[in-house]
């Protein structure tokens, strides 16, 4: 009971502060709790409602909900904490360890990848390196993967627009020749296969495919795979298909374009057998006459070249 101070009035102690203070008698009645001020009734109110509790992990106190069941103060300690609770070190952890595919290090998978074959690596770069040295090199794979190719060819049709293949086009055309553009043959397409004839054309670029007129040697890697790949394909073509392909270089194209039209022409009328299948080895003389030159060069992707292959 609070001490009676004036008439009909009391004077008691602000709950949060404790200075005396004055209420009437219907202010007592009105409230449970008295406080000298606005001020003081909120920090009372923010006392019930808050907490300061002691952080588990570095022992610094923070302020909380009581209701709340955080124990850590920040971010920082939540980090640390997690760290000594994966894996083995968690009670509740049902997975197990298993040794990388590919750099042999232990990793930590949970109880659901355990048994699951596609999890076999620590992390992605050593999935990458392991596709890309391993599996990728796998005959099976290469099959696969030409197959696919031969398909996206098949279905999309695409087409080549370089210059020198325009230029092959145009005179096929002006020679009323028949043929398709990258004409799918299993693994591979070709430039131009000649519909009527059951012929191919291929358009030489002088630096994707390493001429010899231009490269004496074989050294980039670029140029490496492009004449094991020119060798493949035509082995391919010419085992199963039983089809030698005619080859016509770019500076020919570009600069001895009767050369190429007389050796189609060529090419059609001996039903794909002739001396020579690479435009450089031709010249045209008189009368149109075409002639296999005596000099005969040979490129990087025929047999007797392919040692110099690096």
């Amino acid at each position: 009971m609070p001490a009676k101070g004036q008439r009909n009035g009391y004077t008691i102690n602000c709950e949060w502060c404790g200075k005396e203070i004055y209420k009437t008698k219907t202010q007592y009645n009105r409230n449970k709790h008295h406080f000298c001020s606005n001020s003081c009734q909120m920090k009372w109110n923010h006392s019930q409602v808050y907490e300061m509790r002691p952080c588990e992990l570095c022992g610094i106190k923070f302020e909380v909900r009581k209701t709340s069941t955080q124990k850590l103060c920040s971010v920082g300690c939540q980090k640390k904490w997690q760290k000594t609770r994966t894996g083995f070190l968690n009670p509740k952890f049902e997975g197990g360890a298993k040794l990388c595919a590919w750099c042999g290090k232990k990793y930590i998978v949970g109880k659901y990848k355990m048994n699951n074959e596609s999890n076999r690596f620590c992390c992605i770069g050593c999935k990458r390196a392991w596709f890309a040295n391993v599996w990728s090199q796998q005959d099976s794979w290469k099959e696969e993967s030409r197959k696919r190719a031969a398909t996206l060819l098949k279905n999309n049709k695409v087409i080549t627009n370089t210059s020198i293949q325009i230029m092959v086009n145009q005179i096929l055309d002006s020679m009323k020749i028949s043929y398709e553009n990258e004409k799918a043959f299993d693994f591979y397409s070709v430039d131009n296969y000649l519909l009527e004839s059951n012929l191919i054309i291929e358009v030489m670029g002088d630096y994707w495919h390493c001429s010899p007129l231009k490269f004496f040697k074989v050294e980039s890697p670029i140029h490496r795979r492009s004449v094991r790949r020119d060798k493949a394909k035509r082995t391919f073509i010419l085992n199963k298909y039983g089809i030698k392909i005619l080859n016509l270089w770019e500076y020919d194209i570009l600069n001895r374009t009767e050369v190429c039209r007389y050796l189609i022409e060529k090419y059609i009328t001996a039903h794909g057998k002739i001396e020579n299948y690479n435009s450089f080895n031709y010249t045209l003389y008189e009368c149109n006459n075409l002639i296999l030159n005596r000099d005969i060069m040979y490129p990087y992707f025929e047999e007797n070249r392919l040692q110099l292959v690096s």
